[in-house]
């Protein structure tokens, strides 16, 4: 009856806004397996953590993920920061289309991730690295068990004694088992969880599919590495058999499993790391035609790899996050400025951009109608704060986020940013200086840039180098009212002051910073009086 729940609930909760809680230091965990693979640097470019952060990509990660197996939580965390070649693109992409396309062998693999479980808790990089194991604890069990029968023999030839050291024996033995037991739980739900996941590739093996095999073979071959594991099973941690229970705790039959598992894996940890991936591969491949599933709009993203020149031309580009979108198209060959009033949409165009090209080159799948862009590096300077810590000040922090993306060099790969609000953290005069300088270096080194702005002066210092768009507005006598279209070139109406009466400022005031405003824009020059 609980395989039918169970079958019934992943056939319905497929398509759908994942339902997976997440608690305090559930994404630290979930992180670990990227933490690992930067650590060993197994690809050449990460999205850096600013950026992460600035796109609340953690967010977006729990809007993909289904939560299956605790392989594919890590894989597809992992999967949202790397940069892939043509190769693992179109092998990723086949997985994906595959069990989308294939509703029965969708359902079959859910059940075999599903059974593994998630318990993110489990320190599964451990496994992943090289281990010294000690003999110690294998062989202090050993001796512990033999002494047993030693006891009974003198039970034969001492009587008394013998029986005396029976009990001392199954005495230690019932101590030794409780301590330990508690001590190495965490380290036994692993080895154990490391079982399953051997066993579920194993499965997936078994079903001989012909377009999933290709794509794991290399996997197998690892697999048949763990063939001592699989033949082992996993540690029997509770058992509804009294008679099985106290046979464990005498003999130490759990803890002696759980040496030997240990000091397999520890020796074979390479190949477990690729069953590690291939098994979080499959899950990860489940989570993305999910999503894709459940979004209004999206698209097998067209990337060219080859080409050193940036350009990214996408139609209807919607944020994943964004309740009731509005979509916006793109369609750059050169950088672009973006000017606008306050809430017109501008820092959500330069987030769902971005975005979508993250998400094409990450999980082949584009939050828009069509996606047809260069290969990209990926950067944002946008939610810039003050570092109170370091004693850093919002403009040292902002300027240093910048920096790094005008330091990228060294590849030919393009570059893709965004910047909300250039250099905002400084006085108006060196601003639109220093802002001018900096927009013209990013587009002289070829990086395609999407910056916003509020200084209009920037459009016309940087026309030459970058396309200009804006957001606009409607503003009646009770409300302000935004259609969150961009629109092309520079934006001819501001705002700011009239939304002073809207909020129910005195109308002297506002009548009297018109007039400061509009005298500033004849002379040049601001008025004291």
């Amino acid at each position: 009856m609980r395989f039918l729940r169970t079958k019934e609930y992943l056939k319905t909760a497929y398509g759908k806004v994942p339902d997976v809680e997440y608690f305090t230091g559930d994404m630290e965990y979930i992180s670990t397996y990227y933490e690992q693979c930067k650590a060993e640097q197994q690809d050449d470019f990460y999205i850096d953590e600013t950026t992460w952060n600035d796109l609340n990509i953690d967010a977006v990660y729990q809007r993909i993920n289904t939560g299956l197996s605790t392989a594919g939580e890590q894989y597809l965390y992992y999967m949202l920061h790397r940069h892939m070649n043509r190769h693992q693109f179109e092998q990723q992409n086949e997985l994906v289309s595959l069990v989308e396309n294939e509703p029965d062998t969708r359902q079959k693999l859910q059940d075999i991730l599903y059974k593994v479980g998630s318990y993110r808790k489990v320190d599964i990089t451990g496994v992943l690295r090289t281990q010294h194991t000690s003999p110690f604890w294998l062989s202090l069990y050993l001796l512990l068990v033999l002494m047993l029968p030693v006891s009974i023999l003198l039970i034969v030839f001492c009587g008394v004694y013998g029986a005396i050291m029976m009990l001392v024996c199954l005495t230690v033995n019932g101590i030794v088992h409780e301590v330990r037991m508690h001590q190495c739980d965490l380290e036994i739900r692993t080895i154990n969880y490391c079982v399953g996941l051997a066993c579920a590739l194993r499965k997936i093996q078994k079903k001989q599919h012909p377009l999933i095999d290709p794509l794991l073979e290399d996997s197998y071959l690892h697999l048949n590495e763990l063939h001592s594991v699989l033949n082992i099973g996993p540690v029997v941690i509770t058992s509804k058999n009294d008679m099985m229970s106290i046979m464990m705790t005498t003999l130490l039959l759990d803890l002696i499993t759980f040496e030997l598992l240990k000091n397999r894996l520890a020796k074979h940890h390479k190949d477990f790391f690729v069953i590690h991936e291939a098994v979080g591969q499959v899950d990860a491949a489940i989570a993305i035609a999910s999503f894709r599933k459940s979004m209004a709009s999206w698209c097998i993203p067209q990337i060219d790899f080859e080409t050193s020149k940036a350009f990214i031309h996408a139609k209807q580009v919607i944020h994943p996050l964004v309740d009731n979108p509005v979509p916006n198209d793109i369609a750059l060959d050169r950088p672009l400025l973006i000017t606008g009033a306050n809430a017109s949409g501008k820092s959500t165009y330069l987030k769902a951009s971005i975005l979508c090209a993250l998400l094409a080159q990450t999980i082949c799948t584009a939050p828009c109608a069509t996606y047809h862009a260069s290969h990209f590096r990926l950067y944002t300077s946008m939610a810039i704060s003050d570092n109170i810590r370091s004693g850093e000040s919002y403009y040292i922090a902002e300027i240093k986020s910048l920096k790094r993306i005008l330091d990228e060099t060294g590849t030919r790969i393009p570059v893709l940013c965004a910047i909300d609000e250039v250099l905002r953290g400084t006085n108006t005069i060196e601003r639109i200086a220093a802002s001018t300088e900096l927009l013209k270096a990013l587009a002289n080194k070829g990086i395609l840039c999407i910056a916003a702005t509020h200084d209009a002066e920037l459009c016309n210092l940087v026309d030459a180098e970058y396309e200009q768009a804006h957001f606009q507005e409607t503003l009646t006598e009770d409300t302000v009212l935004f259609d969150y279209q961009i629109k092309p070139g520079m934006a001819t109406t501001r705002n700011a002051i009239d939304l002073l009466k809207l909020i129910g400022f005195d109308a002297d005031i506002v009548a009297a910073a018109h007039n400061r405003a509009n005298s500033y824009i004849q002379t040049g020059q601001w008025s004291i009086n």
